[in-house]
């Protein structure tokens, strides 16, 4: 039950009986408040001017400000600068500079241009712009829904989440700049899905871009990482990059995105192909960690793992290796081998202070003519 307190002011009494529109009852200060059954507060509100139009059951309300309480406790202020409360607290619609900010350590806050809140129902409508934001993130859509009771955010019409790997800093920009078809946060335990298709822009360095797409994707906001479900495609164009891959986790505060499932990637003109994929960002590196296959024009090399390093474009090849190359058939085995990608974009492999055992196939001679002499006879 909503608990309803105008002190009153003044009260302007129209002369006319016959006026259709009485004039309103104007308050000093209003107070809306509501407990649960066993008497613990769910919410309260107050504002220091309103006016009350009685037979429409209608406040008018300026600068309103509240909490929203969690299990008795105050979990949320509320802010606006103006607000309308209908059938004494049925609906509450807040307009200009709506703001709700969480009072823990979580430093989260939805702001919106407009907000219509049911108390009946556990719901705040944000309309006109709606975001929330914390210290590292984001997250925008063209309308968005609390849920109250579970503080659960649901986000609609082309939401935007954006992340920064460290804190959010005008003018940086973020580090991962996503577009979903709809969205879902919870602000209690940091779980976020979001139903694709996924585009991504990713910042790794300030001068560098790369682009990835999924079908979907969930992660933690509190855990920091994000999962993308495949097909995962992963170009950075710049450096002539092709990744595709399964499911593929990104770790934010780390800058790694890893992968078990088998993936391939296009280096210029080398094809790394395998699976336990794991990139790297702080050491500009892509390894596979099981099975790696490298092919490149007439050679190709199979070890058990496999270190790129796009920056240097040294490459380490370990573990029963086995190098191929097409000229006289030629195989290299060795437990390592090391290669530098050339201007041409290719790689050279050595084996700097390793045995290695190299077998070749030479072509065989041509059988010589038959002597035409007749045989001599003995």
């Amino acid at each position: 039950m909503v608990g309803l307190v105008l002190l009153l002011s003044a009260c302007q009494i129209s002369e006319d009986s016959t006026a259709k529109a009485p004039v309103p009852f104007k308050f000093k200060q209003l107070k809306l408040h509501q407990n649960d059954r066993s008497g613990k507060k769910l919410w309260d509100l107050q504002s220091p001017k309103a006016s009350y139009r009685i037979n429409q059951r209608i406040a008018y309300i300026e600068m309103p400000e509240g909490l929203l309480y969690r299990n008795g406790q105050a979990s949320y202020r509320i802010t606006a600068k103006r607000g309308t409360i209908i059938n004494d607290g049925e609906q509450i619609e807040l307009i200009n500079s709506v703001k709700l900010t969480t009072l823990d350590y979580r430093k989260i806050t939805l702001l919106a241009g407009r907000a219509i809140w049911k108390p009946a129902e556990n719901i705040i409508d944000l309309i006109d712009k709606p975001q929330a934001l914390d210290p590292t993130r984001t997250l925008s859509a063209g309308k968005a829904r609390f849920h109250i009771n579970r503080e659960d955010l649901e986000l609609k019409q082309s939401p935007r989440l954006l992340i920064w790997t460290k804190q959010q800093k005008a003018p940086e920009l973020p580090q991962l700049d996503l577009l979903v078809r709809t969205a879902n946060w919870n602000l209690i335990n940091g779980k976020l899905s979001a139903a694709g298709p996924i585009k991504s822009l990713q910042r790794p360095q300030k001068d560098q871009q790369r682009f990835l797409t999924a079908v979907a994707l969930e992660g933690n906001t509190k855990e920091e990482w994000l999962d993308f479900f495949p097909p995962v495609v992963i170009t950075d164009p710049a450096k002539k990059m092709e990744l595709k891959a399964g499911l593929s986790r990104w770790w934010i505060k780390q800058e790694r995105i890893t992968s078990l499932d088998y993936a391939e990637a296009k280096l210029d003109k080398l094809l790394l192909k395998g699976s336990k994929l794991d990139l790297q960002e702080r050491n500009h590196s892509i390894q596979v960690g099981a099975n790696c296959v490298v092919i490149q024009p007439q050679q190709s090399l199979k070890a058990d793992t496999c270190t790129w390093n796009w920056k240097t474009g040294a490459i380490l090849a370990e573990g029963a290796v086995e190098l191929r190359r097409n000229q006289l058939n030629q195989v290299t085995r060795a437990r390592q081998l090391q290669g530098k990608t050339g201007s041409d974009g290719l790689v050279v492999f050595t084996a700097p202070g390793e045995r290695v055992a190299t077998q070749l196939r030479l072509p065989q001679a041509k059988s010589p003519i038959k002597n035409q002499t007749p045989a001599i006879q003995f």
